[in-house]
């Protein structure tokens, strides 16, 4: 009893960032609003935490191919819910066919 659950590195990473900065969208009006971010966390631990977010082979990655690398990461894990709802909408519906 009492034992606190066992955090992942990556899940870590993500914490430590959303303790340093607060990023905001605060409306204005002329420009129609306006993206802020602020706190203590600079660029380079911005970028660390991204680097244990996204799977990559190259540890030592340049910032616009770490760019490209969370582009194509965000592609493939919009593509497997995409598959994964699909066959949930396929195998969920042959489950209540063979029920009734």
């Amino acid at each position: 009893m009492g034992t606190k659950p066992r955090i992942t590195t990556q899940a870590a990473s993500v914490k430590k960032l959303r303790r340093k900065s607060s990023i905001s969208i605060r409306k204005t009006s002329s420009t129609g609003s306006e993206l802020r971010i602020g706190g203590g966390a600079s660029v380079s631990d911005k970028l660390e935490a991204l680097k244990s977010l996204v799977p990559s082979e190259n540890a030592e990655i340049k910032t616009d191919e770490l760019f490209k690398e969370t582009a194509e990461y965000i592609v493939r894990l919009k593509t497997q819910v995409f598959v994964l709802q699909k066959l949930i909408d396929f195998y969920g519906s042959q489950h209540r066919e063979n029920a009734v």
